[in-house]
């Protein structure tokens, strides 16, 4: 008879303790942190204005190609060029010094 009134009160106390493990569960992943990115602004160029050094390594290094676009960091360290080789069309980076960046 005892074990008629202590079986549900075991799986009750089973019941709740599971369900305050649960919320605690769902309150500790609310800490995460979202990272996103930071894009690198670049101002619209005109290619006459490029660096020598910068028209120079494209001509070097990417023979037969045309600047279609360039962009410029706001002070004048990194330049973003658009090529174009025949029908490929390429996005490159560089420094000043004409030396290329991965990105």
């Amino acid at each position: 008879m005892k074990n008629l009134f202590v079986l549900p009160a075991v799986a009750f106390g089973l019941l709740v303790g599971t369900q305050n493990s649960n919320a605690q569960e769902v309150a500790s992943s609310e800490n995460t942190e979202i990272v996103t990115p930071v894009q690198d602004k670049y101002i619209d160029l005109a290619v006459e204005n490029l660096p020598q050094k910068v028209l120079e390594a494209v001509a070097k290094d990417f023979a037969g190609a045309t600047i279609e676009s360039a962009g410029a960091k706001e002070d004048a360290s990194e330049f973003k060029l658009v090529l174009k080789q025949g029908e490929k069309e390429m996005e490159v980076f560089c420094d000043a010094d004409g030396n290329w960046i991965t990105k």
